[in-house]
Parts: C-alpha cells; structure tokens; sequence
C-alpha cells in the first residue's frame, strides 16, 4: 500500500453507507469545526463534558444527554452550544432546572433561568435524539459509519476531524477550548462493546443483556478526538515501559476474529514505532490514560488515546504499517501540540506524514526514506499556500499540500538545521523543552502556531529561518532552480514567488564528490572542470518545482477525475 498522501489525494471510498436522510447536507456552521468564535463562545470557557448515550443499530438512531460545564468569562444572559439540527431536543436544563431555548440551524441557544456573572460555573444538560449524519467518506467527509463485520454484527464508528463534535452531541465546537475532563456512558446491544476515549472505569450489563460502557479522560482533549466506538471487540490488553519510567497501558479492542493479527500488530509494529518515536519527541503524552485502538470500518483517525485503525493488518512497501505509524505520530502532533488556528494544521499534517519516511530512514536506510519522499512529491499540487491568510474553513485548510508540502519543507528543514537542532526543534514545539525525557504524567497540552515553530527552529539554528517558511508556506507555487555551465563555472539562480528572499544553499556533486554552495541575492557559482560529471541536489534535500511535476491546473484536474 501506498503512502498516506496518495490515499488523500485519491480519496478512496472506503464503505457503502446507507441511510439518504442522514445523508442530507449540513448546515454550513455544522460542517466545520474550528471556525472564528462568536462573542457569546468567547465569553465561555468549558471545564468538562458529561456524555450519557444509547446506540441502537437496528434503527441507526442515538438517545441521550450531553451535559456541558462551563465558567463564564463575562456576564451572560444565553449560553451558545452547537448541535447538528437534524437531532430532536426535547428538552434542556440549567443547574437542573428546566431552560427555555431556541434552535438557530446548527446552534442551541440557551436562555439561562437567571443572568450568571462572571466567573460563575453553569451545568448546562441537553436531553437529544435522532439519526446522526453518515459520513459521505470516512475519515475525509465524516459522520457516523453504520457498518457491518463480515458475519453481519454492528459495527459502527465516528470520525469528525472537519466536522467536529456537534454532528453526535451537544458542545462547544472548537478545538481552541479543550475540556479538561470527558465522562461517557454508552450503553450498546446484548453482545456488543463501546470503545472511548481515556479509562474504561466499568461496565454494567442490564437484564435484557444490553451493555453501559463508563469511560472517563482526566486531560484536555479536542472535541473532534471524542469518538463512539461499537461492535463485537475482543479486548487486548498490555502494557510498555515509557521513557520515563512509567509503565503505560495498552489495549487494542479488534473484532473478534481478528485477535492473533492485532497481538501481531502491538509486538511487531507498534513496540518497536513507539521506542523510536520516544527516543526521538519524548514520552508518549498520554501514559497516564493508556495507548489505545480500536478496529474501525473506515480507513483511520488520530482520537486521543483510542486511535481508529483500520489498515486491515496491512504492511506497506517498507515493511511496517503505515497507517498505524501516523495516527500514532498525531498523538504529539495534533493532540499534545494542538495548531493554534485551522491556518496552521500543516504542524499536524506536515510532521505527522512526516514521520512514515523519517521512521524508514531509521528502520531500513537511505533507500527507504529516499523513496517514499519521492513517491509523495508527486502528489505536490501547489494551488494554494500551506499557511493562508484569513479564516479558512477545514475543507480549505485541509488540502493535500497540508501533508506533501509540509513533509517536503520539514525534510529541507532537517537537512540544513542538522540532526540534532532539528530534533530539538521539535521537542520544543511539542513539550516546550528539548529534554522532555523524564517529564512526569499528566504532560500538559500545548497550543502552537507557525510562527512558534519559525521562532523555536530559528533559535536551534542560530540564525532567522523566516525565509524559508515564508517562500514553502505561505506561496502557493514553489522556487525553482536555473542552472547555467560555461567556461568552468556552474551558475545556479533562485526564480522565487514574489522575488521573496531566498539564501537557500544548493548540494552539488562533482565527480561524487558533494559541495554545498551558497547562494546570495538567488545566486551561487561553484568553479566545475570542463569534463566533470555534475549533479545538482543528488539527493533532492532542497524542495523545489521540478519538471516532473504539473501544473496546479493539470494537478487538480487529475485529482477530480480520480475522485469521480
């Protein structure tokens, strides 16, 4: 199987999902998460979430209450939450009493019983019900997935990443206020399992055999990382040492049948994924919860500490499962180090797809890392840039180049940083320290944007690396190299978008023999014999346009047409 990139740029439909009234479009604030906050969200902070829900699979409907706590910031007479307004509600209460409300399309407004001054905290509790939308696409177009296994038992899962929380409950839809606490009840079919985010604290079975799974998360989380897991799940359950001394737990919850592949999975993917990815950010973010996932009929997502997996026990070309190795990267790139706004998701995407080829580097070698960066350059669509200006919304922020162009320009980074300033670089976006080693559990969350990574990476270099993140990220079209021989000289000039500032030093290799030459005011000459063999970049460590890629036009056409 190919690369990540490939997959999102092909889109494969992963299920047939049925059910064309859950199927019908969202209301526009609904279908994005993470958009600008209106004065009323802004004047609310959320403390935790209460989730107590019901699944019935037969009817591919939900019931329940989702109860949401907040402080208030400023004094407030109506309290905003956000709820797909396909779902009924038949009633809403605040501090346990009864509250008048008004549905406005995707938004719950909430008339509070008395005006709460500031600092106040509110328990603001949503009784709903109805049949949630199904995800067009899971993971890339997200909803419920109403699946089947093979032997005709539900198997059902959410994946929101775009969407966000409010398409199965009531919240806040915003990942720039994390709760710091998620209590769920989700009681399920006779036979069947839930699997959720953070502890399982107990499971209680009901005379007719159904089944209500507790689970509780005690660190902030994003809304879109909740997810509802259901089916006939054989629970594994085993532990690892962390860098830190800490013994963490691990469960893997994988269908039944499936049970000798998932053991294989844990002993041989992903023990020896996550003793590199330690040695190399810091300790897994989440020991003191567990390292979990969770079999899904849909492809994958990176949800806090129960990782959607759903790669079939598949190994890809290098021998290792791809997909497995990059939603656990998202639990330090998304999860623990959050973008600070949708305009910078490359720092989730970018290091996350990162991590598959530096892992080969690491597992197999040169030949390895050198081939999966250049399988992904091809996927380079350049349309628009990687960071854009304004309020994108998720269908805009999340392109492909988030993933390609983000992995190319960390590639370059490294290169010219070196090993070692690079990898501190890193830990600092993520822990806020270079030496993460021994930090103790509960490792706190932390909100970054691009300039943070700019500034941090600057400092580890020792010099402004500005120039560089402004030409890949915030151009959409990349520089391009002329190159010029004549009377023993190699000239090189930088063409770059918008004439910006380019010193970027060019590898060449003479007779095998590799220089670095540097370039000032987009040119560089390096004296070269007449009949000497000269490769420029022999390693393509410098990311630049190429021939061997289209245009955007001809790059987006071939993506539509794949699509369809």
């Amino acid at each position: 199987m190919r690369h990540l990139l490939t997959l999102l740029v092909v889109g494969i439909l992963l299920v047939d999902l049925g059910g064309c009234a859950a199927r019908q479009p969202l209301d526009p604030l609904t279908a994005d998460t993470g958009g600008p906050l209106t004065d009323n969200e802004r004047a609310t902070d959320v403390l935790r979430y209460e989730l107590t829900l019901e699944v019935l699979p037969d009817k591919e409907r939900i019931r329940g209450e989702g109860v949401t706590v907040l402080r208030a910031l400023e004094p407030l007479e109506t309290v905003e939450l956000q709820l797909d307004g396909r779902f009924e509600v038949p009633g809403v209460r605040v501090d346990g009493e009864s509250a008048r409300f008004e549905r406005r399309g995707g938004v719950l407004v909430v008339s509070l019983p008395r005006p709460a001054a500031r600092g106040d905290e509110l328990r603001i509790a949503v009784r709903y019900r109805g049949r949630p939308h199904v995800a067009a696409r899971a993971p890339w177009e997200g909803g419920f997935v109403w699946g089947k296994t093979d032997d005709g038992q539900p198997w059902i899962a959410t994946a929101v990443q775009g969407e966000g929380c409010d398409l199965w409950w009531p919240c806040k839809d915003h990942f720039a206020d994390k709760p710091d606490r998620m209590e769920m009840r989700v009681t399920v079919p006779a036979g069947l399992s839930a699997a959720l985010n953070g502890v399982l604290q107990s499971m209680e079975e009901k005379d007719d055999g159904r089944r209500t799974f507790h689970w509780v998360l005690e660190v902030p989380i994003s809304d879109y990382n909740v997810s509802l897991n259901v089916g006939p799940f054989e629970r594994i359950q085993t532990s690892y040492e962390s860098v830190n001394g800490t013994t963490v737990p691990v469960e893997f919850w994988a269908l039944e049948e499936h049970e000798e592949q998932a053991r294989s999975l844990i002993d041989d993917d992903l023990r020896h994924e996550l003793a590199w990815y330690e040695s190399v950010l810091g300790p897994y973010p989440w020991g003191g919860e567990k390292l979990g996932l969770v079999e899904t009929p849909h492809l994958g997502m990176e949800h806090q500490t129960i990782n959607a997996y759903g790669n079939r026990f598949q190994r890809d070309d290098h021998g290792f499962d791809w997909l497995l190795q990059h939603e656990l990267a998202h639990e330090w790139f998304g999860n623990l180090m959050t973008h600070e706004r949708l305009n910078d998701a490359w720092l989730h995407e970018g290091f996350g797809a990162y991590m598959q080829p530096a892992y080969s580097l690491y597992r197999f070698g040169d030949a390895a890392y050198l081939h999966t960066m250049y399988d992904s350059y091809l996927g380079l669509q350049n349309c628009t840039p990687v960071v854009p200006d304004g309020a994108p919304t998720s269908a805009e922020a999340f392109t492909s180049d988030i993933y390609v162009k983000g992995m190319w320009t960390l590639h370059t980074l490294r290169w010219l940083m070196g090993e070692g300033p690079f990898w501190r670089a890193t830990r600092r976006l993520l822990y806020d320290t270079a030496e993460p080693w021994n930090l103790p559990f509960p490792i706190p969350p932390i909100y970054r944007s691009t300039d943070d990574f700019v500034r941090i990476a600057s400092e580890e270099a020792g010099h402004d690396l500005a120039w560089l993140f402004d030409v890949y990220l915030r151009e959409s079209d990349l520089p391009s190299l002329a190159t010029d021989r004549g009377d023993g000289t190699l000239t090189l000039r930088w063409q770059v978008p918008n004439d910006r500032d380019f010193p970027m030093p060019v590898p060449v290799a003479v007779d095998g023999t590799t220089r670095i030459v540097p370039t000032v005011d987009g040119q560089g000459t390096l004296a070269v014999p007449a009949d000497a063999h000269v490769v420029v970049d022999p390693r393509m460590q410098v990311l630049r346009r190429l021939p061997i890629i289209g245009t955007c036009e001809v790059m987006e056409a071939e993506r539509e047409a794949q699509q369809q």
